[in-house]
């Protein structure tokens, strides 16, 4: 396999790549995913160890210098780049075009080529490390970058295995909880039990919706509020009075303080030529009170947009302590990390349950310790560059 006689490394890849694609492709069906701990962990690490060894034991072998060669680096990383492109491009998994289903490709992380190509990225990695601490000048320097790479791309693949996602719906007021529904539908036990506290939806001002005679709709540019302004198709519309919070028993609406209500704006319409088209008050339809919207003298009417969620957070009791979790500030607590991911959308803020996941992936401060390791190896390089030659 050092190209003296023997296959290269790089066309033995390729000849196993196209084999995984060809079952691939027979296969679509077919996922690879790592068992759960700690088995991901020995999956992850099986082809690492045996190169590590190979390229420390024995770097001048032909087979160590064929997997720890920068010819068989290039060819990993061109495998990797080929089965991983629709993550850059399309979705996957179920979501994923039919064409990339046909070729195999319709779920690159639990494919068969990907998992070939990232054998062969690890195994090349492993055997040039290995070979480079037995060997060679500045040994500490290479280690540190490609030994911190290798880390993160291990922790990463164990993480893939060992990562446990489970849903759970609370409720305002109900008795707190521990437990959580898997992906695959097991049920697994929260650290602490949580309670749900109260459920906050902030919503941004709403906006004018124009419907055209034609059937066509614009949406205006400015978000009401007392005394705002907006032109939308060539009209003008003031907002004489306001309501942040209003109920429509009957055909007018009234202020209403309730989480469930929508705002209402009383609105002037002006055309081109400063001819009052209309007045009237503007609501959207939601819980306490039906669409008021307004008719315009050429068959349009003008509506006002229901308000648009802004940010949505829980304020939840975990462990006796208080805390916010909203969509980028999740509750980190011993190894888990809950989320916050939806609501009742029909009652908007007045919603009383929310649904959170769970997340546990303890291979991730493998991946940090590895990244931190990549870093410092990268800073290395810029601090004392080694030239062509190999002196710094």
């Amino acid at each position: 396999m050092d190209g003296r006689g023997g296959t290269p490394a790089p066309a033995v890849l390729a000849a196993v790549l196209a084999g995984a694609w060809g079952a691939q492709i027979l296969r679509p069906d077919v996922a690879l995913l790592l068992p759960g701990p700690p088995w991901n962990w020995i999956a992850a690490i099986a082809p690492v160890l045996p190169a590590l060894g190979l390229g420390a034991s024995r770097p001048e072998h032909a087979l160590s210098r064929s997997l720890g060669s920068g010819r068989f680096a290039i060819a990993s990383l061109i495998a990797m780049a080929v089965v991983s492109w629709p993550l850059a491009v399309f979705p996957v998994g179920a979501q994923a075009p039919a064409w990339l289903h046909r070729i195999g490709l319709g779920d690159p992380l639990t494919s068969l080529p990907f998992a070939v190509a990232l054998i062969a990225v690890v195994v090349n990695l492993a055997c040039s490390l290995g070979r480079r601490l037995r060997s060679g000048p500045d040994r500490l320097r290479y280690a540190v970058l490609h030994g911190g790479l290798l880390l993160a791309i291990i922790g990463g693949a164990a993480g893939h295995g060992g990562l446990v996602r489970a849903r759970f719906v609370m409720e305002e007021g109900a008795n707190p909880g521990d437990a959580a529904m898997a992906e695959d539908g097991t049920r697994i036990r929260l650290p602490v039990p949580l309670r749900l506290d109260d459920f906050v939806l902030e919503r941004f001002p709403p906006m004018l919706l124009l419907g055209r005679a034609d059937g066509t709709v614009l949406r205006g540019e400015t978000l009401l509020g007392p005394g705002a302004s907006d032109r939308i198709g060539g009209l003008a519309v003031r907002v004489l009075r306001w309501l942040p919070s209003a109920a429509v028993p009957a055909s007018e609406p009234v202020p209403f303080l309730d989480p469930a209500a929508n705002p209402a704006a009383e609105v002037e319409v002006v055309d081109a030529a400063g001819t009052v088209l209309g007045r009237g008050w503007l609501h959207p339809a939601g819980p306490v009170g039906g669409a008021l919207f307004l008719s315009l003298p050429d068959g349009g009417t003008l509506h006002l947009e229901a308000p648009r969620p802004r940010r949505f957070l829980a304020k939840v009791h975990a462990g006796g302590a208080a805390h916010e979790i909203t969509v980028n500030n999740p509750l980190r607590i011993d190894g888990f990390a809950i989320y916050i991911l939806s609501y009742d959308e029909d009652a908007g803020p007045a919603s009383r349950t929310a649904v959170f996941e769970a997340v546990e992936d303890r291979a991730l401060p493998a991946v940090y310790a590895g990244l931190a390791l990549l870093l410092i190896g990268v800073l290395w390089h810029l601090w004392r560059p080694v030239t062509a030659g190999g002196r710094p």
